[in-house]
């Protein structure tokens, strides 16, 4: 009878201690995953510096500033796009401003889990300039809703500093930059007293 209870606790022992290991190995996983998804490619514009995402991100995530590539960056905006499980953030940190496309993934949580898709950071010289993040329509299809600039902040009713412009691609899962010069930005807070 002794021994029966002797190799019963051995062998709750040993399963309980597979399965630690087991959650430690994943761990190290979706960090090492993390640090490999942190490595971008650059090119460099006359004012700001740009930093394309290539690859997305299999990390999920809750708050994006939770991620230690993220962490100390400011949440601007975020808005779901359209009737999709995508969703777009612009967060900031000094002169970096990052775009980020992200896929929202509904849980059994009320607060659903997120992965990056797709992300563009852009670096200006003037840490203090105010940028908006606002939806822009396309001069010769105004009927696309997925176009999304980076301006100048200014009391106009249309944006002039435009800074840079892309087309969100929802099917490809990536930002596409497209030239400003073919958009037109409404600042919808113009005339605005309160």
């Amino acid at each position: 009878m002794r021994t029966e209870k002797i190799i019963i606790i051995l062998v709750l022992i040993l399963t309980f201690s597979c399965q630690t290991g087991k959650k430690e190995s994943e761990t190290k996983t979706d960090s090492k995953t993390e640090l490999e998804n942190q490595n971008s490619e650059i090119e460099l514009n006359s004012d700001t510096k740009t930093i394309s995402k290539n690859d997305s991100e299999s990390v999920t995530f809750r708050n994006i500033t939770d991620l230690e590539k993220y962490n100390g960056f400011e949440k601007v905006s975020a808005q779901v796009l359209g009737n999709s499980d995508k969703a777009l953030v612009y967060i900031q940190k000094d002169s970096l401003k990052v775009l980020i496309l992200e896929k929202i993934i509904k849980n059994s949580s009320p607060i659903p889990n997120y992965s990056i898709l797709d992300e563009v950071n852009l670096i200006f010289k003037n840490s203090d300039q105010y940028v908006a993040l606002t939806q822009c329509e396309l001069i010769e299809n105004p009927n696309e809703r997925m176009v999304f600039s980076l301006v100048e902040n200014e009391d106009v009713e249309f944006f002039d500093k435009i800074l840079k412009t892309w087309f969100i691609d929802l099917k490809e899962n990536k930002f596409k930059e497209i030239e400003s010069k073919k958009v037109n930005c409404e600042n919808e807070w113009f005339g605005y007293d309160g």
